[in-house]
């Protein structure tokens, strides 16, 4: 879901890369802040799955892992792939699923056999491929008519005084922000190109409770979130932990999500 890790400038960084590259040096702060999926949503993948030839599931831009092990947990061998080596390192690392492994690659080079994987999923990354490339290669490894499944945690910006006052930091704290929300806006026309015919989708309700440091986490883990060292970076903190403190309940926000799950054939 990110490019290989490099040695960069924080400010060199924010200003030429594209928001696909900048997951770089997060790491510790996905793997801290970003919410599992719900256990519905984890089982109705299962259930869309013929898993009869026993060959794994691929969680491509699997990141730090979060979704491969809930994969695997359920009862899917699953193999994450990846290209950021950071991303790589920490899920390997914290890997408790003997089913579950890791690789690098990409969407469009997945780096495994022909017709040697059983489904594909793609959680919290679909929206940084290419859409036509993507689709050839991951034809290219099916060896089944399972379909591809698409998700995401969808965080819901209004349905409380918290969502809104968050939504506007966002908006007002970090530059790139407007960035994700044009990703967001082309992200329909993205999936009706790569399925080429139809699909179906379900929603799933999600929700994250997060202490101060949670939030922080959570916030700072995105990609249009600037990078340690700036002064976006600790202008970021000062307003979350004042967010968090205005809206807290026993020491935690609560954040919500529709878990969206989008599945059609190749």
């Amino acid at each position: 879901m990110t490019t290989q890790d490099v040695n960069i400038s924080p400010r060199r960084f924010e200003m030429t890369s594209p928001l696909s590259a900048a997951y770089v040096n997060k790491s510790e702060l996905y793997d801290h802040g970003r919410p599992s999926y719900p256990p519905e949503a984890i089982f109705f993948i299962l259930r869309q799955l013929d898993l009869s030839l026993g060959l794994p599931v691929l969680d491509v831009g699997s990141g730090t892992g979060i979704l491969t092990r809930q994969l695997a947990a359920a009862g899917m061998p699953t193999i994450g792939v990846e290209p950021d080596a950071s991303m790589l390192a920490k899920a390997e690392a914290n890997n408790d699923q003997p089913s579950a492994s890791y690789q690098f690659g990409t969407a469009e080079q997945l780096g495994v056999a022909p017709r040697s994987i059983a489904a594909l999923v793609c959680g919290q990354s679909f929206h940084w491929f290419e859409p036509d490339n993507t689709r050839a290669e991951f034809r290219r490894v099916l060896a089944t008519n399972n379909p591809v499944i698409l998700i995401w945690n969808i965080r819901s910006p209004d349905c409380n005084a918290f969502h809104l006052a968050y939504e506007q930091l966002l908006r007002g704290v970090f530059k790139r922000y407007a960035e994700t929300l044009q990703i967001d806006k082309a992200l329909e026309s993205r999936i009706k190109k790569f399925f080429l015919g139809p699909f179906e989708e379900r929603t799933f309700h999600n929700r994250q409770q997060l202490s101060a440091a949670g939030l922080f986490n959570r916030t700072m883990s995105c990609s249009y979130a600037a990078q340690p060292g700036t002064r976006e970076y600790r202008a970021a903190g000062k307003a979350l932990n004042t967010l968090h403190q205005q809206h807290q309940q026993n020491g935690f926000v609560s954040l919500s999500y529709q878990t969206r799950v989008v599945y059609g054939r190749i």
